[in-house]
């Protein structure tokens, strides 16, 4: 059979995304591209891969086994593609990573300074992402790495193809304003158990976290304003609108006057990490961009310990 790794590459993608078109969106290609080239992998196969399921598609049994052996050659390929640039040590080519809007605001531009001093032809690409659906895109291929977030007595876990390399413990302040009881004080958790409290929707990973440390303390936390905005939710806790648990990572900017950054009795902390395929760690330029990325959250004073 003459199967383009192109093809490989496509038909992967629709298992894991439903339909064509979500599969052409995270390639980079139209969705007729994407149709025209799996007719072609059906005609050199001579077996239908795909079958229609109402508007969606799924993957017929010939179509899985295909997928289970992409996986390997798509693997195997780059591993030997890092181990050339190993051979002649080239931190080049483009590494395309998902963050979301913390990490693109405090590490991502110093990343970028280093790269450009330190490897000119390294290119990093970023794209923000929910945390999940970037996994998936690792896996899948679509992205090199991806910040990931869990919190700490919850992380999930990651299947073998996968990789994490730890960025920073991501400790929680409480923020309030200085006008508030709790100001000059160490707080307990269960202190805020009768409070407003500014955080992420629960469906974001800080917003999980902060649900989760609430809840071990013994509570159900009264969340008035849902925001994934870190300057939004200091602005707001400024206003009189709530206080808010917010990680080091969304307290790097700007702090008004008006409100105070609390430790916690009960610390407790996210773990931010780049998830990476196994297949792709050993090359120079993924290296160069963990290097960076290290680098900047040591510069920031961020816990790797």
């Amino acid at each position: 059979m003459d199967l383009s790794v192109q093809q490989l590459r496509m038909l992967r993608e629709v298992s894991v995304q439903g339909t064509i078109a979500a599969a052409a969106g995270h390639l980079g290609f139209t969705p007729s591209a994407v149709s025209q080239q799996l007719s072609a992998m059906e005609k050199t196969t001579g077996v239908a891969v795909l079958e229609r399921v109402g508007r969606n598609v799924q993957l017929t049994d010939a179509g899985r086994e295909l997928v289970i052996h992409a996986d390997v050659v798509l693997a195997q390929l780059e591993q030997a593609q890092a181990a050339i640039e190993r051979v002649q040590y080239s931190a080049a080519g483009v590494i395309r990573v998902g963050v979301m809007e913390s990490v693109a605001a405090n590490i991502i531009p110093g990343v970028l300074r280093r790269l450009a001093a330190e490897h000119p032809d390294v290119e990093l690409r970023t794209r923000q992402a929910d945390c999940d659906d970037s996994i998936e895109a690792v896996r899948s291929g679509g992205l090199d790495a991806t910040f990931a977030v869990d919190y700490v007595a919850a992380s999930r876990s990651v299947d073998d193809s996968l990789g994490r390399r730890l960025v920073c413990r991501d400790w929680f302040k409480l923020v309030v304003r200085s006008d508030d009881p709790l100001a000059d004080t160490v707080p307990s958790l269960i202190e805020l158990k009768e409070r407003s409290l500014i955080a992420s929707p629960a469906d974001y990973s800080c917003g999980r976290c902060v649900i989760a440390a609430c809840r071990d303390a013994g509570f159900e936390p009264d969340v008035v304003h849902e925001l994934d905005d870190y300057t939004t939710s200091i602005l707001m806790v400024e206003a009189g609108a709530g206080a808010s648990l917010i990680p080091d990572l969304g307290l790097q900017g700007h702090i008004p006057d008006g409100v105070e950054i609390l430790e916690l009795e009960e610390p407790f902390h996210r773990v931010v990490d780049l998830v990476h395929r196994v297949s792709s760690s050993s090359r120079p330029a993924f290296e160069a961009v963990v290097a960076a990325v290290e680098a900047e959250a040591q510069l920031l004073g961020l816990d790797r310990d």
